[in-house]
Formats: structure tokens, C-alpha cells, sequence
């Protein structure tokens, strides 16, 4: 035997067999002692847990090699100090009468659980205060799952989530079916968009602070993140403003970036769709190094794709071959995140993100003709970073206390060449700049003793302030026309508290309730525009026996206005009062109509949300883990543009409040004035003021009412297969009821089922099958049809059905040159599902619903990643 085989044997056997130096009862784990532990390597950290708890904590050195642990002080029980421990890293405690084992999440284990791997983590999404079980419910996607599942970017795996609506800002919009401007594909990013909300009515976060808006939209681009560079996404589908503040009422996103990771990490990976177009490249680089008192990673990721036309599917093959379904891209990302101990009390951490795309999309139309020849072509060029310090201060035993940063801007420019009978015709040129500048200060700790631990709180406050340039203009024949350029600011101020108070828990649990925790918070924010909004959330955790935990939570939430929503330009139209379906009014009346933002009338979009869940985790089934919730959001003030379509809009009492007739010579000239572009001309003859018989005010307002609820159902089962195998089951599920009214008084819509529109049922299931170094996992993913109400007769859209697999070998051979190489062939909808055909009253429109279906087909991808 050689010395380094020696030498790593008596490592590891001293890593299996040390660790316990005292004599302390194994009952005792479930009190709660005071930890005064530094930041250092992970594994010398567990040794001073067990050293200082006198429990027994078993793991293998190779699981904790290059690993860091942060400072650790304060009252925890041994179970709530090794998970802050192992937060962050790949792996999860598992614990038994016989002491606490440490191991990768997919490591196989005889070892009766006192928690699911998904609930043992100290989930902090969605809450102030870190706590071992979250009282929202919580999605946990950790990369390397992602990546097994052959995923390769964060805009892929939202897409993939139930909970989650494609449409809104997807690179996979085609068009067609744009409700009010929700549906879009500006900038060919990608951005969450839970229950269908909207993508401005979720939140999304990087380690726990906001990021620039994308574009017009309050949007976030989740795909300007690489996934080489995140640790995992937690994703609570509950309203959080009561936490965070505006924009969280369909739920949060955190995604959380990699503390710690010693070496360097390179990938390539090959794909393309097998009938044709889609074809893709990208390569990745990680490298990060550790020290005694910090660590540092930087990472980069460049990828480029082809575009998918008309041609290339036959869904599509009545339009123009040229026409774009997806566009192409060509997109360079790089994160660094570091931090760095000052002392015992002190530690600092900065994330910094640098992003940059160009995309194109060419828009036929006509059936028959090019784009170059009737059409458009669009450029855009979208780039971003942001600067987030933190600093964290241990100020007294047990409290804690944080002040941290975020500047950041997201720069949007379009240019779109308008082409009529071959020539351009007019050159569009748009410009977004948003800028993001926030920061905020806080305190968490102790603050009295309660029979089943200590309460906890957490307070503090922030200023944020938003920004967006916009700058808009046309070129035609030699001459500009500016027709938007604006700077607008919003600016609040906040203030939070929050407490969770655990009544019981499991070491002085009674008969019928093993575990009792309950939580409040209230948030206060203050708008310069419109004043301000207070949003409270109340929940409870309530276990009555070991296996089952009951949840519920109540709260409020609310979605401040966009600035473009706020401030875009007021336009007013001049049109026949006969365009309106009426001949109430004499021959040659006219009618003004205007459009645009409005901001001196826009309030909050404000939402009640109400949640119930379950989380069973059945004693005879150990590894299995059973979660359902119910949810139920009221959602009123939502802000449009009421009225849908103009006809007879006259003789229904329902728009009376947008309508002012016979109007004065003064209310024209008001109607007229702060209309940069002037008044637009559509009735075909002079304006004559004596002649305008009413004025149609059909800018931005708060007008629309929703009520969306549904459930929510996930199963994950994982045992072991043989000696060394594992094999995991898992199921998501959710569905969705949504309706509308439009303005108050009107019949109410059903949303949710119909086209264009999130469809009630979405759901994904597979399984995963590890031994060794192989792991192979196969997915079904189920997105429901809808129905197709925009004309008689109805019809139902088809539901969209496919199957992804994906094959990955690691190879573990230390000495040997391909040690730490992966290899991974992915598939993702093998059997090569299209999406069903629909009507369309414009025959340049896409010939499938692509906010709900993807034209992607058949994909295959092949990756190589070596790590040194």
C-alpha cells in the first residue's frame, strides 16, 4: 500500500471515528446550548459542534474536502447548528439515536430520518428569520439536480416548474395573442411568472437582494444568472410583500449563488433540435479558491443558439418560411461572489453580476413574402450588472446585525428596420436604461425564552429608488421623430419586523402537538407618488404528530405601478364617433380618444393571499415525503387599459366613468395638451373642436379585479438499490381556476383554460437513478389544453405532452487525468411533441398558442465538464 492510500484511509477513519470528546446523553440533542464556533473548514467546525455538544457527528472527509463553514453564534439546538453549518453546500445531515451523520444528498443510507433531505436545510426564503422548517411553500432546486435533469440555463428550468406560466417575457413568445402587452418577447429574456400573474407580480432575488428591472416590465431576467455560478433556487408560491415589499404577491424567487468552492471548473456543450434550427453552443469556466478566513468565485458562461423559423416546423409551414418562432441569441454572463471574515464579529460578502445578449427577430407581413420584402427585423442588445456589498456584525451573543447595498442598471436598445416593397421604410430605435439603488439595515436575534425555544425577531428598514430612461425614436426618410423620451424616479422608504415564535417543540412536545411555531410580520413602505401601503402576514406551524406538519399563513401584498405604466406619453387619437358601433350622434361627430400612461391617478395593485399546506413524511415509508397546499388570491386595482375594444362601448353604463360627453372647449384643450406627438388624425377629416362630441379616457388606470386559487402537489420518495444505488421518485402537480373582471359591473372572464392563458392543469414527474458514478433521470412533463373562446364556435386547444432524459457518468479515479470529468447526454422531449393548431384572425400570427407550448421539438445536447 502506498503512503497516500495510507495516509487517505487514516484520514478517513479519523474522520469517521474522532469527533466525540464528551460523555453528554444522546436525549439531550433536541436542547437548545449556547455555540461559539469560527469561521473555518467545515470539517474542523463539526468537530467543535460535537466537541462543545458532546454528540457524535460522523462524515467522511472526501464529503467535506474544500469545504467552509460560516461563524456560528448563538443558542441553537445540535440539529439547528449543523444545518447552519451545511448551508450552502451539497450536503444534509441525517440523524438517528446513535448520533449525526453527514452525507451528499444523494447518498444512499439504512439511517432512520428525522426530516426530509428537502426540509433539512435552513431555508431562509420568505422570511427574516432562518428557521428548520419554512412556513410557506417552499421549491428547492439545488444545480446539481438541474444539471442532471439536463438543464442548462435558469430561463429552462422555470419553464419547466408547474407553478410557473411561460408566457409574459420569454424568448419563446412568437406573438399573437398578446394579452394587454403581458405577453412579449422584448428582449428575449426570461422571467417568472407564478400562477400567471404576470412577471412584474413575482419577485426574484440573488442571495437575498433585488436585481434591475428588464426593460418596461418589473420583470427580472433569471436567465442573466449562469447556473455554473448558484448553489440553488428557493421558490416560496405564497405572497411575500410583508417580507420584501412590492412586486411578491404571486411568490419569490431567491436564487442563491455558491460560498464556497475550491479549484476550477470548465464545460462545453454541444445541441441542437432534430428538425432543424435551435443549434447551440456554450461553455462555462468556474474558478474559486478559499483561505482561512474567506473565499472568492468567479465565473463565466457564454452561449449562442440559432434561431427557429416558419420553415423549420410544420405547425408553421402556412407562414412566411423566414418568420421567427425563437430568435437567435448570443449571450456572455460572469458572476463573482466572495466574502471575507474581519475578525470574530465581523463579515463581509459582495455578489457582482455582468451580463450582456443580442438576439434577432424577423417579423413577416404577409403569408407570401419576406420580411425584406413586407416586414420588420429587430436587434435587440441588452446588457446589465449590479454591485451588492453586505456587511454582518455580530453584535452580542444570539444577535446579529447587517447593512448591505445594491446598485445595479439593465440597458435595453432595439433597432427595428421597417421594410415595405423591399426598402426600409422606417428604423425604429428604442432605448431602456433601469436603474436600480437600494439599501437597507437590520437585526436579528433572541429575544426571550418561550417553552419550546427562544423568540426570535428581526427589524429593520430601507430606501430603494427605481429608475427609468427611456428614449424612443423613428427615423423616416432622412428625418427623426422622437416620440418618447422621459426620465422618471420612484423612490420609497420601509420598515419591517418579524417574529417567529416556537410555542413547542419536539423535546417538550404533549400528546397531539409535536411541534407549534407561530410567525407574524408587517412591512411599511412609502411612496413619494401615492403614500403609503402597509402589508401584514400572519402564519402557523402545527405539527400533531411527528410524521405530519399542518401550515397556514394569511397575508397582503402589493405590486407598486410600473414607471412605464406611470409615465409613457399620452396619446390622443381624433376617430369617426361611428368607429365606436354608434349613430347616436349627428353625421361628421368625432370622438378624442386617449391612451398612455397616467401618473397622477395610478395607486397600488393590491392582493389578500391566503395558503393552507401539508407536509407528510410517513414513519413506514422512510425517505418519502408528501406535500400539498391550497392557495387563494384575491387580486384587485390590477392596472390596464380598460377598455378591451371599442365598439359600443357608448351604450354600455359599465365605461360611463371613462366617458365624458359634450365636452367643453376646456376639457379639449386639455384632452390635447401633454401629448407629445400631437393629435393623431383618424377620422379622415380636419378637426374641427365643435365637432368632438365626447372624449374617451382609455389611459392606465386601476381597474381590474382577479381571484386565482388553486393546489398544489408534489411527491419525492428516494431508497436505496443494492449496495450502492439510489433511486428517487418525484411528482409535481398544479391547478389553476383564474377569472377577470374587466371594469366593475361586467360579467365576470374565466382566465385560467383558456388560450393564451395559463391552463388549469400543469404537472412534472420522473425519476432518478444514481449508482456510482452514474446517474440517469427521465422526466414527463404535462402543460394542459385551453379553450379557444375569441370566436364561435369554441374549441379546445390540445395539451402538450413530452418526455426529457438525460444520462450523466462521473468518473472518480484520483491520480488519473480524467478524475472529476462528467460526461452527459441529454434529450429533452424525445418523442417529439408539437403543439396543437389554432385559429387566428391575422394570418401572419403563429399557428399554435406559444405562451403555453413550446416549438422547440426533439433536443439534443451533449456535455463534457472537468474539474481540477
Amino acid at each position: 500500500m502506498t503512503n497516500f492510500m495510507l495516509r487517505r484511509r487514516l484520514m478517513t477513519g479519523a474522520a469517521y471515528a474522532l469527533i466525540l470528546t464528551g460523555t453528554v446523553a444522546l436525549a439531550q440533542g433536541g436542547q437548545r446550548q449556547e455555540f461559539v464556533v469560527p469561521a473555518e473548514s467545515l470539517a474542523d467546525a463539526l468537530k467543535e459542534v460535537a466537541r462543545q455538544s458532546g454528540r457524535e457527528i460522523v462524515f467522511p472527509a472526501a464529503a467535506v474536502e474544500g469545504k467552509r463553514a460560516p461563524k456560528l453564534r448563538g443558542s441553537y439546538t445540535v440539529a439547528e447548528a449543523v444545518q447552519l453549518l451545511l448551508r450552502g453546500t451539497d450536503l444534509v445531515a441525517r440523524f438517528d439515536d446513535g448520533g449525526i451523520l453527514i452525507q451528499g444528498r444523494s447518498a444512499p443510507s439504512g439511517e432512520v430520518e428525522a426530516r426530509p433531505a428537502e426540509s433539512t436545510g435552513i431555508v431562509v426564503t420568505g422570511s427574516r428569520i432562518a428557521g428548520p422548517t419554512p412556513l410557506s411553500p417552499t421549491i428547492v432546486l439545488k444545480q446539481r439536480e438541474m444539471q442532471d435533469a439536463g438543464f442548462s440555463n435558469l430561463g429552462d428550468v422555470i419553464r419547466s416548474i408547474p407553478q410557473n406560466f411561460s408566457g409574459g417575457q420569454n424568448p419563446t413568445v412568437a406573438g399573437g395573442g398578446n394579452q394587454g402587452g403581458t405577453n412579449q418577447n422584448t428582449t428575449s429574456s426570461s422571467t417568472l411568472n407564478l400562477r400567471g400573474l404576470g412577471p412584474d407580480a413575482t419577485l426574484t432575488l440573488l442571495n437575498g437582494h433585488r436585481l434591475p428591472y428588464d426593460a418596461v416590465s418589473q420583470g427580472v431576467d433569471i436567465s442573466a444568472i449562469p447556473l455554473v455560478a448558484i448553489d440553488r433556487i428557493e421558490i416560496v408560491t405564497d405572497g411575500a410583500s410583508a417580507i420584501y415589499g412590492s412586486d411578491a404577491v404571486a411568490g419569490v424567487a431567491n436564487i442563491i449563488l455558491k460560498r464556497s468552492f475550491n479549484g476550477v471548473q470548465a464545460s462545453a456543450r454541444a445541441g441542437l433540435s432534430t428538425d432543424g434550427g435551435n443549434e447551440q453552443q456554450q461553455y462555462s469556466l468556474a474558478a474559486g479558491t478559499d483561505w482561512q478566513t474567506g473565499g472568492l468565485l468567479v465565473t463565466g458562461d457564454f452561449s449562442r443558439s440559432t434561431h427557429i423559423l416558419a420553415g423549420d416546423r410544420k405547425v408553421t409551414r402556412t407562414l412566411h418560411p423566414l418568420a421567427t418562432l425563437v430568435p437567435s441569441l448570443k449571450q456572455s454572463t460572469a458572476i463573482l461572489s466572495g466574502y471575507q471574515q474581519l475578525g470574530d464579529a465581523v463579515r463581509l460578502e459582495i455578489d457582482a453580476t455582468w451580463m450582456r445578449r443580442e438576439s434577432r427577430l424577423q417579423l413577416a407581413s404577409s403569408t407570401t413574402a419576406s420580411y425584406l420584402i413586407n416586414g420588420a427585423a429587430a436587434e435587440p442588445k441588452i446588457s446589465s450588472f449590479s454591485v451588492s456589498p453586505s456587511l454582518a456584525l455580530d453584535i452580542a451573543p444570539g444577535w446579529e446585525a447587517y447593512i448591505e447595498g445594491t446598485y445595479g442598471e439593465s440597458r435595453t436598445k432595439v433597432q427595428t428596420n421597417v421594410y415595405s416593397a423591399g426598402a426600409i421604410a422606417i428604423t425604429a430605435l428604442v432605448d431602456y436604461n433601469d436603474i436600480l439603488k437600494a439599501g437597507e439595515a437590520g437585526i436579528t436575534g433572541s429575544l426571550a425564552s418561550l417553552p419550546g425555544g427562544t423568540l426570535q425577531i428581526a427589524l429593520g428598514g430601507g430606501y430603494r429608488s427605481n429608475t427609468l430612461d427611456l428614449f424612443t425614436r423613428s427615423i423616416t426618410a432622412g428625418t427623426t421623430r422622437v416620440s418618447a423620451d422621459f426620465t422618471r424616479s420612484r423612490a420609497s422608504s420601509y420598515g419591517f419586523a418579524e417574529v417567529r415564535a416556537p410555542i413547542i417543540e419536539p423535546d417538550n412536545s404533549v400528546p397531539f402537538i409535536h411541534r407549534l411555531t407561530l410567525s407574524g410580520a408587517v412591512r411599511y413602505e412609502h411612496y413619494e407618488s401615492f403614500g403609503g401601503v402597509a402589508t401584514p402576514k400572519l402564519g402557523i406551524l402545527y405539527s400533531p404528530v411527528r410524521d405530519i406538519d399542518l401550515k397556514a399563513s394569511w397575508g397582503q401584498s402589493f405590486k407598486s405601478p410600473t414607471l412605464y405604466q406611470e409615465f409613457q406619453y399620452k396619446s390622443v387619437a381624433l376617430r369617426l364617433a361611428t368607429a365606436y358601433g354608434t349613430s347616436a350622434f349627428p353625421a361628421g361627430s368625432t370622438v378624442l380618444h386617449m391612451t398612455g400612461g397616467n401618473a397622477e391617478g395610478l395607486q397600488p395593485e393590491r392582493a389578500e393571499n391566503l395558503t393552507l399546506a401539508l407536509a407528510w413524511r410517513p414513519s413506514f415509508l422512510p425517505g418519502a415525503v408528501i406535500e400539498a397546499s391550497y392557495f387563494d388570491v384575491g387580486y384587485r386595482d390590477r392596472i390596464i387599459a380598460p377598455i378591451a375594444s371599442t365598439l359600443g362601448i357608448f351604450s354600455d353604463p359599465n365605461y360611463a366613468h371613462l366617458i365624458t360627453r359634450s365636452p367643453t372647449a376646456d376639457q379639449v384643450t386639455a384632452a390635447l395638451a401633454n401629448a407629445p406627438a400631437g393629435l393623431s388624425n383618424q377620422a379622415g377629416t380636419p378637426f374641427d373642436a365643435t365637432r368632438v362630441v365626447a372624449i374617451v379616457d382609455n389611459r392606465q388606470r386601476n381597474s381590474t379585479r382577479q381571484a386565482i386559487k388553486g393546489f398544489d402537489l408534489s411527491v419525492r420518495y428516494g431508497f436505496g438499490i443494492g449496495s450502492t444505488g439510489t433511486l428517487t421518485l418525484l411528482g409535481s402537480g398544479s391547478y389553476i381556476e383564474s377569472e377577470q373582471v374587466l371594469v366593475e359591473g361586467q360579467p365576470t372572464v374565466q382566465l385560467a383554460g383558456t388560450i393564451f392563458r395559463a391552463p388549469h392543469w400543469r404537472a412534472r414527474g420522473g425519476l432518478s437513478w444514481q449508482d456510482g458514478g452514474l446517474t440517469v433521470t427521465s422526466y414527463l412533463n404535462y402543460v394542459g389544453g385551453t379553450e379557444d373562446r375569441r370566436v364561435t364556435p369554441f374549441v379546445d386547444v390540445g395539451s402538450f405532452t413530452t418526455l426529457d432524459t438525460a444520462i450523466t457518468y462521473r468518473v472518480d479515479a484520483e491520480g488519473s487525468p480524467f478524475h472529476r470529468l462528467e460526461l452527459s447526454l441529454a434529450a429533452s422531449n424525445l418523442l417529439n411533441t408539437a403543439p396543437d393548431r389554432i385559429r387566428n384572425s391575422l394570418a401572419t400570427d403563429p399557428t399554435y398558442d406559444s405562451t403555453n407550448y413550446s416549438p422547440v421539438g426533439r433536443f439534443f445536447s451533449f456535455t463534457v465538464r472537468k474539474q481540477w
